[in-house]
């Protein structure tokens, strides 16, 4: 890690730009394209810098994660209003691959993602062939065992040969990505191999935080399917899960598919929610009829793998009736708790927005709900908009209060229910509530697998339409006056 202090003039400015060039560079990545990137920030700051007024100098901090080089910068300016205009063309650009921007309570904080070569490096094996579902089954023996750095190129093959290029988390098909993502434990998986050294299944997960993984990355070749290989590696790893300290696992089942959703359901999950329109469109191998012609939706589904520790809830009553048929479903120690018009609420809200420019989307991480909730999502919505993102979602602390009292408004900015998120944060469960450019999504080859997802399906949908009418109305009603 480098960490370089300069204030933000035309010498600071310089100075920081040479040293993340040259460090970049150092690295394998874009080193002219880090330099822009930086000056380009630095303008932003002295924009937002008082006239006559010290704020500071610009601390710039570049380390890497996994096949990335991660920049970032703080300054003591004034707090970021508006998200600096060059990010999001960087990202159409392919100069940076990300950006979230936001404040700490004490600093504005930018941070900028930028590609190693390796990160870019995309499955090439013009080799290898899809494998027929009615392909002849395999006798040969197979050995298990956890995943490891080297098996990352033979997870991608696997998935290749199972899915195609159809598979929506296109990071599969990257696999210095999920070597780093490996080697660095935010990836873990268990595996079967062939006697020739070929992975032929695989059931892996992803961590979100201390306490709770997104499993998935889940297939078997063609050739080794019913054999039982699915659910011995699924419970492997189900152990390894409870070893780590592990409480709950989300899986995003496909609503083009009830058997996804099945197999989640006979794991003992609870389906939590639904983002609808949330990716490009894609193509699904053996599901869909070539590519999607609309934006593609997912449900949520979490299983809680040991009792979860009781913790109160605390949400704006709009999103109470979705949440509490969600809850009744579970035996989670959750009560909904009622707006405390004692409980101290901060004065400024304290959140980050991330830009996804694959999937046109955007999340914004609200980590202290302040009184300024609304005025700081609705400026986080519009940027995200102005940007192009066509889904957005906003996840919102509910041990905090403050957010019964203060996050009524939410509705009226045309957000409505996504999921409940248990344990997504180390001290707090997680309200996820989500946007729509089009709140009229496609569901014509959407399938339920029974009629709990079809009624929470059909509540979200329900409120996503009734949310977009009433962001219209607030709209035309601050516009009369």
């Amino acid at each position: 890690m480098i960490t370089i202090t300069a204030p933000p003039d035309d010498t600071g400015s310089a100075a920081l730009a040479a040293a993340a060039r040259m460090a970049v560079e150092r690295l394998g990545g874009d080193g002219d394209g880090c330099a822009l990137t930086v000056r380009l920030l630095v303008d932003d700051i002295r924009a937002r810098s008082a006239a006559g007024v010290d704020e500071g100098d610009v601390t710039l901090r570049i380390e890497t994660s996994g096949t990335e080089v991660v920049l970032t910068i703080r300054d003591g300016g004034a707090p970021i209003q508006i998200e600096p205009p060059t990010l999001h063309p960087l990202i159409t650009l392919g100069v940076i691959t990300g950006s979230s921007v936001g404040t700490d309570g004490h600093a504005n904080v930018t941070v900028v993602r930028m590609a190693l070569q390796t990160h870019t490096r995309v499955f090439d094996r013009v080799d290898e062939e899809i494998i027929a579902a009615d392909a002849p089954t395999s006798t040969d023996e197979v050995t298990i065992r956890p995943v490891t750095p080297a098996d990352a190129a033979g997870l991608t093959t696997l998935m290749y040969r199972c899915y195609g290029w159809s598979y929506p988390n296109t990071d599969i098909y990257f696999p210095e990505r999920i070597a780093a993502q490996i080697l660095d434990g935010s990836r873990i998986g268990e595996a079967a191999f062939a006697p020739d050294g070929q992975m032929v299944a695989h059931w892996g997960a992803v961590r979100y935080g201390p306490f709770v993984v997104e499993s998935g990355t889940t297939a078997t070749d063609p050739r080794f399917r019913h054999r039982g290989l699915a659910e011995q590696l699924g419970q492997r790893l189900l152990a390894e899960l409870t070893d780590m300290g592990v409480i709950g696992r989300f899986r995003e089942p496909v609503l083009t598919h009830p058997a996804t959703q099945r197999i989640a359901l006979k794991e003992g999950a609870t389906i939590v929610g639904l983002r609808a329109n949330c990716g490009h469109a894609i193509a699904q191998a053996g599901i869909t009829d070539g590519l999607q012609d609309h934006r593609s939706s997912l449900t949520v589904a979490y299983v809680a793998l040991r009792e979860l520790p009781a913790a109160p809830v605390y949400v704006p009553s709009v999103y109470e009736s979705i949440l509490r048929d969600v809850l009744a479903m579970t035996d989670w120690q959750r009560p909904i708790s009622a707006p405390d018009p004692d409980a101290p609420v901060p004065a400024e809200t304290v959140s980050a927005t991330s830009y996804d420019a694959t999937n046109a989307s955007a999340l914004i991480e609200v980590t202290v709900v302040g009184a300024d909730l609304i005025d700081e999502v609705d400026a986080s919505l519009d940027r995200a908009r102005r940007a192009g993102a066509k889904y957005i979602e906003v996840r919102l602390p509910t041990a905090q209060p403050a957010l019964a009292m203060v996050g009524g408004g939410l509705f009226d900015l045309g957000l409505a229910y996504a999921a409940f998120l248990p344990l997504l944060r180390a001290d707090s469960d997680a309200l996820a509530v989500q946007w729509l450019d089009d709140p009229h999504p496609a569901t014509g080859d959407w399938h339920y697998a029974d009629e709990r997802v079809e009624r929470l399906a059909a509540a979200v949908l329900t409120q996503i339409s009734e949310a977009a009418d009433r962001a219209v109305r607030a709209r035309r009603s601050g516009a009369s006056h």
